[in-house]
């Protein structure tokens, strides 16, 4: 049998491993985790069943929408007052650039119904936009090798999709963060396919969404990818111009003084999957399992503290680990991608659909090929993508409450896992090393 027959065996047998992996998954986290709350008289502990219903009803909740469509009513109705002092049902939170595409339905004449309608078919299509841009990139991972995507790899990547609870939620929630999900994973393939001029304009949209992305410039340039910092740099030029034609230059600065006022105050909540929210729960400071949207925490200084230098430990991780030969690969950029989300003291639950491209690419990439499972990986990607609320019931035990960041631990774990990856594998071998 020559290599690439052998590579090709290799790959329908591990791309089985993966199928079983997901389905195994996905009824240990839906169906385990209820039989186990019930067979220890702890009721019911949630799932993911209005998530799924909402999706395939193409139905979702208003929670990024509204703000943005009420902000652009009060600045039609007041365009000489700061949009940012808008009294709104939630506050907006985005850069008036993200506002861009709702002006243009605005000038297309649609009303607030189809409007919505129309964001939420969007959002359906970008929730499969993630699935199908994941299997591009590893029928072109596969490629490289000599081998060829297979329906079991193919369909593990639909069902993950379909069970990834970041992305789910993010949908039914009428957020943003679906499309921005959808973002990180065309700029995987884009980096991972060399296109890298267009993945740095990719990731200057993902920065007018959410400024955490700014990373990925630093990263850039770090790096020296100037092709790619450049194509960052001229995009954010043109949203920018953009956005200071329409909403005016005084708008557009407001924006330092909201993103100032959100770097003090955050929210406890358990679906705040952060440095910030794991340790005000440990420590009881705030809201756990009740959610209000005005309430914050109490500020307290050192909580603050570690929050700040968590943050910049994970960054300066990111950036300063010496990855030699894969420095500015795809491992190296997801995990700044990782850190964009995990760094920040509100990392909601959806925030961490950008996960799912990471694992896909970590599958095809590497693990795929390797004769022993990875365990690692399986373990990250078990906790970043399923709904496990079942850690709830330790809202009130101190310590065991740590539990309740499964999904921050898992983002950790896999930041770990793509790091040893460098140290422990060639960059392009004809057969990888295996490093469960």
């Amino acid at each position: 049998m020559t290599s690439i027959q052998s590579q090709r065996a290799g790959a329908r047998t591990h791309d089985r491993r993966l199928l079983g992996f997901v389905v195994v998954s996905l009824l240990l986290a839906n169906v385990g985790q209820w039989a186990l709350c019930r067979a220890l008289h702890l009721g019911n502990p949630g799932n993911m069943i209005p998530d799924l219903t909402a999706f395939f009803h193409v139905r979702q909740w208003t929670d990024s929408w509204l703000p943005m469509m009420k902000s652009l009513d009060y600045f039609r109705a007041h365009p000489t007052l700061p949009i940012y002092d808008a009294k709104l049902y939630d506050t907006l939170i985005y850069s008036l650039a993200s506002e861009l595409p709702l002006v243009a339905m605005r000038k297309l004449g649609l009303s607030d119904a189809a409007m919505l309608r129309t964001l939420a078919v969007l959002s359906f299509a970008a929730v499969w936009g993630v699935a199908t841009a994941s299997i591009a990139m590893g029928r072109w991972l596969l490629r490289q090798r000599g081998a060829e995507m297979t329906w079991p790899a193919a369909l593990a990547v639909v069902l993950a999709t379909l069970g990834c609870y970041p992305l789910l939620k993010g949908y039914s929630l009428g957020n943003a963060q679906t499309f921005l999900s959808l973002g990180f994973t065309l700029l995987l393939l884009l980096w991972t396919t060399g296109y890298e001029a267009w993945a740095g304009a990719v990731a200057a949209m993902l920065t007018a969404v959410k400024p955490q992305f700014i990373l990925l410039l630093v990263w850039m340039l770090v790096r020296r990818r100037w092709g790619a910092a450049r194509a960052f740099l001229a995009c954010a030029a043109l949203l920018l111009a953009a956005s200071v034609a329409v909403f005016g230059w005084r708008n557009n600065l407001d924006y330092l003084r909201v993103l100032a006022g959100l770097s003090h105050k955050a929210q406890s909540h358990y679906a705040n999957q952060s440095m910030f929210g794991t340790i005000n729960r440990m420590i009881f400071n705030g809201e756990n399992l009740l959610y209000h949207p005005y309430v914050y925490t109490r500020y307290i200084p050192w909580v603050y503290g570690v929050t700040v230098a968590s943050s910049l430990f994970l960054v300066g991780l990111a950036l300063l680990y010496p990855w030699k030969t894969w420095r500015g690969t795809t491992a190296d950029l997801a995990v700044m991608g990782i850190v964009s989300v995990a760094a920040s003291p509100m990392a909601w639950e959806h925030h961490y659909g950008i996960v799912l491209g990471i694992a896909a690419w970590a599958w095809f990439a590497h693990a795929c090929w390797w004769t022993r499972p990875p365990w690692m990986l399986a373990v990250a990607a078990f906790l970043c993508l399923n709904f496990l609320p079942a850690f709830n019931y330790l809202a009130n035990l101190r310590g065991w409450n740590l539990l309740q960041s499964y999904l921050y631990i898992g983002a950790l774990m896999l930041m770990g896992w793509l790091m040893r990856l460098s140290s422990n594998t060639q960059k392009t071998p004809a057969e990888p090393r295996d490093c469960g």
